[in-house]
Protein backbone atom coordinates (compact mmCIF):
# COMPACT_ATOMS: atom_id res chain seq x y z
CA UNK A 1 0.00 0.00 0.00
CA UNK A 2 2.91 2.34 0.29
CA UNK A 3 6.05 2.62 -1.85
CA UNK A 4 8.34 4.17 0.84
CA UNK A 5 10.82 6.31 -1.43
CA UNK A 6 7.89 8.30 -2.75
CA UNK A 7 5.40 8.47 0.15
CA UNK A 8 6.60 11.86 2.04
CA UNK A 9 5.60 13.53 -0.44
CA UNK A 10 2.86 16.39 -0.39
CA UNK A 11 1.20 18.61 -2.64
CA UNK A 12 1.24 22.14 -2.59
CA UNK A 13 -2.39 22.68 -2.12
CA UNK A 14 -2.71 20.85 0.95
CA UNK A 15 0.16 22.50 2.07
CA UNK A 16 -1.66 25.98 2.16
CA UNK A 17 -4.75 24.36 3.17
CA UNK A 18 -2.85 23.16 6.59
CA UNK A 19 -1.48 26.48 6.83
CA UNK A 20 -4.73 28.01 6.85
CA UNK A 21 -6.35 25.16 9.21
CA UNK A 22 -3.10 25.19 11.92
CA UNK A 23 -3.24 28.46 13.34
CA UNK A 24 -7.13 27.75 14.47
CA UNK A 25 -6.20 25.33 17.39
CA UNK A 26 -2.94 23.48 18.49
CA UNK A 27 -2.10 20.97 21.17
CA UNK A 28 1.57 20.94 21.59
CA UNK A 29 1.80 19.92 25.31
CA UNK A 30 5.16 17.52 25.85
CA UNK A 31 6.35 16.32 28.65
CA UNK A 32 9.77 16.58 30.13
CA UNK A 33 12.36 14.30 28.00
CA UNK A 34 14.69 13.20 31.09
CA UNK A 35 11.60 11.10 32.74
CA UNK A 36 12.50 7.57 32.48
CA UNK A 37 9.08 6.49 31.57
CA UNK A 38 6.06 8.47 30.35
CA UNK A 39 2.28 6.80 29.72
CA UNK A 40 -0.58 8.71 29.34
CA UNK A 41 -4.18 7.15 27.64
CA UNK A 42 -4.82 8.47 24.22
CA UNK A 43 -4.64 7.73 20.43
CA UNK A 44 -1.54 6.53 18.92
CA UNK A 45 -0.30 8.11 15.78
CA UNK A 46 2.49 6.64 13.22
CA UNK A 47 4.76 8.59 12.14
CA UNK A 48 6.81 6.56 9.39
CA UNK A 49 9.81 9.25 8.96
CA UNK A 50 12.00 9.79 6.51
CA UNK A 51 13.13 6.78 4.20
CA UNK A 52 16.82 5.92 4.90
CA UNK A 53 16.73 8.21 8.21
CA UNK A 54 15.95 6.09 10.94
CA UNK A 55 13.46 8.69 12.56
CA UNK A 56 10.23 6.80 12.40
CA UNK A 57 8.11 6.94 15.65
CA UNK A 58 4.83 6.52 17.19
CA UNK A 59 3.09 10.11 18.79
CA UNK A 60 0.80 9.12 21.57
CA UNK A 61 -2.38 11.89 22.04
CA UNK A 62 -4.53 12.81 24.90
CA UNK A 63 -6.91 14.77 23.28
CA UNK A 64 -8.76 15.51 26.75
CA UNK A 65 -6.19 16.21 28.51
CA UNK A 66 -4.40 18.39 25.87
CA UNK A 67 -1.00 15.76 26.54
CA UNK A 68 0.64 14.86 23.73
CA UNK A 69 4.30 12.62 23.72
CA UNK A 70 6.15 12.10 21.01
CA UNK A 71 8.80 9.74 20.37
CA UNK A 72 6.57 7.62 22.94
CA UNK A 73 8.50 4.35 21.75
CA UNK A 74 11.98 5.97 22.37
CA UNK A 75 11.04 7.37 25.42
CA UNK A 76 10.15 4.31 27.50
CA UNK A 77 13.05 1.91 25.72
CA UNK A 78 15.68 4.28 25.12
CA UNK A 79 16.50 3.93 21.53
CA UNK A 80 15.31 4.76 18.52
CA UNK A 81 12.32 2.86 16.85
CA UNK A 82 13.41 2.46 13.43
CA UNK A 83 13.29 3.62 9.88
CA UNK A 84 9.97 3.92 8.05
CA UNK A 85 7.42 2.93 10.68
CA UNK A 86 4.65 1.43 8.77
CA UNK A 87 1.86 0.00 11.04
CA UNK A 88 1.15 -0.33 14.67
CA UNK A 89 -1.40 -2.69 15.51
CA UNK A 90 -2.35 -4.20 19.21
CA UNK A 91 -3.54 -7.96 20.00
CA UNK A 92 -4.67 -8.65 23.62
CA UNK A 93 -1.57 -7.27 26.03
CA UNK A 94 0.88 -6.68 23.17
CA UNK A 95 1.50 -4.39 20.65
CA UNK A 96 2.99 -4.81 17.01
CA UNK A 97 4.76 -1.80 15.73
CA UNK A 98 6.10 -2.44 12.08
CA UNK A 99 9.24 -1.05 10.51
CA UNK A 100 9.51 -1.53 6.96
CA UNK A 101 12.43 -0.30 5.85
CA UNK A 102 14.48 -1.83 9.01
CA UNK A 103 12.67 -5.11 8.40
CA UNK A 104 11.59 -5.58 11.62
CA UNK A 105 8.54 -5.96 14.00
CA UNK A 106 9.50 -4.82 17.83
CA UNK A 107 6.43 -5.98 20.06
CA UNK A 108 5.82 -4.20 23.13
CA UNK A 109 3.76 -4.12 26.22
CA UNK A 110 0.75 -1.97 25.89
CA UNK A 111 0.12 -0.86 28.73
CA UNK A 112 3.95 0.29 29.09
CA UNK A 113 4.96 0.58 25.78
CA UNK A 114 8.57 -1.53 27.07
CA UNK A 115 9.80 -4.15 24.88
CA UNK A 116 8.98 -7.43 25.09
CA UNK A 117 10.85 -8.33 21.67
CA UNK A 118 11.86 -8.00 17.81
CA UNK A 119 10.72 -10.15 14.81
CA UNK A 120 13.85 -10.02 12.44
CA UNK A 121 14.81 -11.58 9.18
CA UNK A 122 12.23 -9.84 7.27
CA UNK A 123 12.08 -8.50 3.59
CA UNK A 124 9.62 -5.80 3.54
CA UNK A 125 7.15 -6.06 6.39
CA UNK A 126 3.58 -4.17 6.09
CA UNK A 127 1.05 -4.87 8.52
CA UNK A 128 0.69 -6.97 11.24
CA UNK A 129 -2.84 -8.57 12.58
CA UNK A 130 -3.66 -10.89 15.66
CA UNK A 131 -5.13 -13.94 15.02
CA UNK A 132 -5.45 -15.83 18.00
CA UNK A 133 -3.38 -16.26 21.61
CA UNK A 134 -0.93 -18.40 19.31
CA UNK A 135 0.02 -17.09 15.75
CA UNK A 136 -0.62 -13.65 13.92
CA UNK A 137 0.00 -13.00 10.45
CA UNK A 138 2.16 -10.29 9.00
CA UNK A 139 1.85 -9.11 4.95
CA UNK A 140 5.61 -9.09 3.57
CA UNK A 141 7.28 -8.52 -0.13
CA UNK A 142 7.62 -5.54 -2.04
CA UNK A 143 7.13 -7.57 -5.25
CA UNK A 144 9.64 -4.97 -7.09
CA UNK A 145 10.45 -7.71 -9.55
CA UNK A 146 7.03 -8.90 -9.98
CA UNK A 147 6.66 -11.94 -7.59
CA UNK A 148 4.38 -12.68 -5.21
CA UNK A 149 4.47 -11.74 -1.62
CA UNK A 150 3.45 -13.40 1.47
CA UNK A 151 1.91 -13.70 4.95
CA UNK A 152 4.15 -14.70 7.41
CA UNK A 153 3.05 -17.01 10.11
CA UNK A 154 4.28 -15.84 13.69
CA UNK A 155 4.36 -17.12 16.99
CA UNK A 156 2.74 -15.24 19.32
CA UNK A 157 5.07 -15.72 22.12
CA UNK A 158 8.44 -16.24 20.62
CA UNK A 159 8.50 -13.69 17.89
CA UNK A 160 9.41 -15.89 14.98
CA UNK A 161 8.17 -16.69 11.65
CA UNK A 162 6.92 -20.32 12.09
CA UNK A 163 5.32 -20.41 7.98
CA UNK A 164 4.83 -18.88 4.81
CA UNK A 165 1.52 -18.38 3.00
CA UNK A 166 1.97 -16.85 -0.61
CA UNK A 167 -0.23 -14.41 -1.34
CA UNK A 168 -0.69 -11.63 -4.79
CA UNK A 169 1.56 -9.08 -5.56
CA UNK A 170 2.60 -6.47 -2.76
CA UNK A 171 0.22 -8.17 -0.15
CA UNK A 172 -0.28 -5.13 2.17
CA UNK A 173 -3.94 -4.31 4.61
CA UNK A 174 -5.83 -7.48 6.48
CA UNK A 175 -8.93 -8.28 8.02
CA UNK A 176 -10.15 -11.23 9.84
CA UNK A 177 -14.11 -12.73 9.41
CA UNK A 178 -14.52 -15.90 10.96
CA UNK A 179 -11.76 -17.99 10.42
CA UNK A 180 -10.77 -16.24 7.18
CA UNK A 181 -8.65 -13.35 6.91
CA UNK A 182 -8.84 -10.90 3.37
CA UNK A 183 -5.50 -10.07 2.32
CA UNK A 184 -5.12 -6.98 -0.04
CA UNK A 185 -2.44 -7.22 -2.77
CA UNK A 186 -1.28 -3.57 -3.69
CA UNK A 187 1.69 -4.71 -6.30
CA UNK A 188 4.12 -3.15 -4.32
CA UNK A 189 6.33 -1.89 -6.63
CA UNK A 190 4.53 -3.66 -9.52
CA UNK A 191 0.36 -3.77 -9.90
CA UNK A 192 -2.02 -6.44 -8.55
CA UNK A 193 -5.67 -5.95 -8.22
CA UNK A 194 -6.41 -9.13 -5.95
CA UNK A 195 -7.80 -10.19 -2.61
CA UNK A 196 -6.55 -13.31 -1.11
CA UNK A 197 -8.40 -15.22 1.19
CA UNK A 198 -6.26 -17.25 4.31
CA UNK A 199 -8.00 -20.42 6.17
CA UNK A 200 -6.97 -19.92 9.78
CA UNK A 201 -7.48 -23.05 10.61
CA UNK A 202 -4.84 -24.78 8.04
CA UNK A 203 -3.25 -21.15 6.61
CA UNK A 204 -4.14 -21.89 3.49
CA UNK A 205 -5.19 -19.40 0.64
CA UNK A 206 -8.54 -21.20 -0.31
CA UNK A 207 -9.65 -18.41 -2.88
CA UNK A 208 -8.34 -15.11 -4.69
CA UNK A 209 -10.92 -12.13 -5.07
CA UNK A 210 -10.45 -10.30 -8.41
CA UNK A 211 -11.18 -6.30 -7.47
CA UNK A 212 -9.88 -3.25 -9.12
CA UNK A 213 -6.48 -1.95 -9.51
CA UNK A 214 -4.30 -1.37 -6.31
CA UNK A 215 -6.25 -2.59 -3.29
CA UNK A 216 -4.92 -1.48 -0.26
CA UNK A 217 -6.90 -0.94 2.20
CA UNK A 218 -10.00 -2.93 3.93
CA UNK A 219 -12.13 -3.15 6.43
CA UNK A 220 -15.78 -4.98 7.43
CA UNK A 221 -19.31 -2.92 7.66
CA UNK A 222 -22.35 -3.74 10.01
CA UNK A 223 -23.84 -5.82 7.31
CA UNK A 224 -20.59 -8.66 7.84
CA UNK A 225 -19.46 -7.13 4.37
CA UNK A 226 -15.85 -5.93 3.49
CA UNK A 227 -15.17 -2.78 1.16
CA UNK A 228 -11.46 -2.53 -0.24
CA UNK A 229 -9.38 0.63 -1.16
CA UNK A 230 -8.03 0.79 -4.78
CA UNK A 231 -6.62 3.92 -5.61
CA UNK A 232 -5.85 2.64 -9.28
CA UNK A 233 -2.88 2.41 -11.46
CA UNK A 234 -0.78 5.42 -12.21
CA UNK A 235 0.11 7.13 -15.22
CA UNK A 236 3.81 5.33 -14.62
CA UNK A 237 2.27 2.27 -14.35
CA UNK A 238 1.25 -0.24 -17.79
CA UNK A 239 -2.48 0.48 -18.59
CA UNK A 240 -2.84 3.71 -16.21
CA UNK A 241 -4.05 5.74 -15.01
CA UNK A 242 -7.06 4.37 -13.82
CA UNK A 243 -9.78 5.51 -11.33
CA UNK A 244 -10.06 4.74 -7.82
CA UNK A 245 -12.51 2.32 -6.59
CA UNK A 246 -14.17 1.05 -3.39
CA UNK A 247 -15.54 -2.61 -3.70
CA UNK A 248 -18.04 -4.26 -1.65
CA UNK A 249 -17.09 -8.00 -1.29
CA UNK A 250 -20.15 -10.37 -0.24
CA UNK A 251 -18.97 -12.23 2.40
CA UNK A 252 -21.57 -14.75 1.87
CA UNK A 253 -20.36 -15.58 -1.85
CA UNK A 254 -17.79 -13.36 -2.27
CA UNK A 255 -19.24 -11.63 -4.91
CA UNK A 256 -18.39 -8.10 -5.56
CA UNK A 257 -20.08 -4.66 -6.17
CA UNK A 258 -17.63 -1.82 -7.20
CA UNK A 259 -17.93 2.27 -7.14
CA UNK A 260 -15.83 4.56 -9.27
CA UNK A 261 -14.77 7.54 -7.03
CA UNK A 262 -12.48 9.36 -9.50
CA UNK A 263 -8.77 9.40 -9.85
CA UNK A 264 -7.01 9.83 -5.82
CA UNK A 265 -3.73 11.04 -5.70
CA UNK A 266 -2.78 10.56 -2.31
CA UNK A 267 -0.03 8.94 -1.69
CA UNK A 268 -1.09 7.66 1.55
CA UNK A 269 -2.74 3.88 2.05
CA UNK A 270 -5.06 3.66 5.17
CA UNK A 271 -7.51 6.07 2.97
CA UNK A 272 -10.57 4.51 4.24
CA UNK A 273 -12.44 4.25 7.78
CA UNK A 274 -15.33 2.87 9.03
CA UNK A 275 -18.08 5.34 11.08
CA UNK A 276 -18.49 3.94 14.83
CA UNK A 277 -21.67 2.01 14.53
CA UNK A 278 -19.60 0.68 11.12
CA UNK A 279 -23.01 1.81 8.83
CA UNK A 280 -20.92 4.27 7.27
CA UNK A 281 -17.81 4.27 4.88
CA UNK A 282 -15.58 7.26 4.90
CA UNK A 283 -12.99 7.29 2.51
CA UNK A 284 -10.71 10.04 0.29
CA UNK A 285 -11.97 10.70 -2.88
CA UNK A 286 -11.00 13.22 -5.94
CA UNK A 287 -11.19 16.22 -4.07
CA UNK A 288 -12.25 15.32 -0.13
CA UNK A 289 -13.00 13.35 2.08
CA UNK A 290 -16.55 11.39 1.91
CA UNK A 291 -18.96 9.49 4.05
CA UNK A 292 -20.70 6.89 2.28
CA UNK A 293 -23.70 4.96 4.07
CA UNK A 294 -23.67 1.32 3.46
CA UNK A 295 -26.58 0.44 1.64
CA UNK A 296 -26.30 3.22 -0.77
CA UNK A 297 -26.78 2.42 -4.13
CA UNK A 298 -24.11 5.43 -5.18
CA UNK A 299 -21.42 7.37 -3.77
CA UNK A 300 -21.96 11.31 -2.88
CA UNK A 301 -21.77 14.02 -4.46
CA UNK A 302 -20.02 16.14 -2.43
CA UNK A 303 -17.35 15.44 -0.03
CA UNK A 304 -17.55 16.51 3.91
CA UNK A 305 -14.22 17.86 4.45
CA UNK A 306 -12.48 19.36 1.69
CA UNK A 307 -8.63 17.71 2.38
CA UNK A 308 -7.25 14.91 1.07
CA UNK A 309 -5.45 13.63 3.42
CA UNK A 310 -2.09 11.03 4.00
CA UNK A 311 -4.30 8.89 6.22
CA UNK A 312 -7.89 8.59 7.64
CA UNK A 313 -9.24 7.15 10.87
CA UNK A 314 -12.47 7.38 13.05
CA UNK A 315 -12.38 7.55 16.54
CA UNK A 316 -15.25 4.24 17.56
CA UNK A 317 -16.13 5.88 20.63
CA UNK A 318 -17.13 9.42 19.34
CA UNK A 319 -16.93 9.28 15.56
CA UNK A 320 -13.93 11.93 15.43
CA UNK A 321 -12.58 12.06 12.00
CA UNK A 322 -8.69 12.09 12.24
CA UNK A 323 -7.05 13.72 9.03
CA UNK A 324 -3.55 13.20 8.44
CA UNK A 325 -1.32 14.65 6.38
CA UNK A 326 2.29 15.03 6.03
CA UNK A 327 4.05 18.21 5.71
CA UNK A 328 7.98 19.10 5.15
CA UNK A 329 8.89 18.12 8.30
CA UNK A 330 6.58 17.21 11.19
CA UNK A 331 3.19 16.29 10.29
CA UNK A 332 -0.55 16.67 11.70
CA UNK A 333 -3.37 15.17 13.23
CA UNK A 334 -6.22 17.36 12.26
CA UNK A 335 -9.15 16.48 13.94
CA UNK A 336 -13.18 16.96 13.22
CA UNK A 337 -16.25 15.95 14.98
CA UNK A 338 -18.51 13.65 13.72
CA UNK A 339 -20.03 16.27 12.00
CA UNK A 340 -17.03 17.19 10.29
CA UNK A 341 -16.21 20.75 12.16
CA UNK A 342 -12.78 21.48 12.56
CA UNK A 343 -12.09 20.46 16.62
CA UNK A 344 -8.20 21.33 17.02
CA UNK A 345 -4.71 20.02 15.45
CA UNK A 346 -1.91 18.45 16.64
CA UNK A 347 1.69 18.65 15.59
CA UNK A 348 3.27 14.72 15.09
CA UNK A 349 5.74 13.14 13.83
CA UNK A 350 7.86 12.88 10.66
CA UNK A 351 5.18 11.82 7.89
CA UNK A 352 2.44 10.56 10.06
CA UNK A 353 0.13 7.67 7.99
CA UNK A 354 -2.70 6.46 10.43
CA UNK A 355 -4.11 7.07 14.02
CA UNK A 356 -4.79 4.10 16.12
CA UNK A 357 -7.50 3.84 18.75
CA UNK A 358 -6.87 1.44 21.44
Amino acid sequence: MKTKNVKSKITKSLIVGLIAILPLSFISCEEDENDDQINIEGIYVVNEGNFGSNNGSITLINPDEKETIQNYFSKNNNWSLGDVVQDLSFYEDKGFIVVNNSQKVEVVDKETFESLGVIEGLSYPRQFLGINDNKGYLTNGSSATGENGDVLVIDMSEYLVIDTIEAGKGPESMVKYENNVYVTNSGGYSADNTVSVINTDNDEVTKTIDVKDIPTDIIKDDNDNLWVYCKGLGSWQDGGPTNSHLVKINTSDNSTTDYDIGKVTSYGNYLMAAGPDNESIYYTGADGIYKMDIKANSVPESPIIKTIPYGLDINPENGNIYCIVAAESSGYAIRYDNESNLIDSTKVGISPNAAVFE
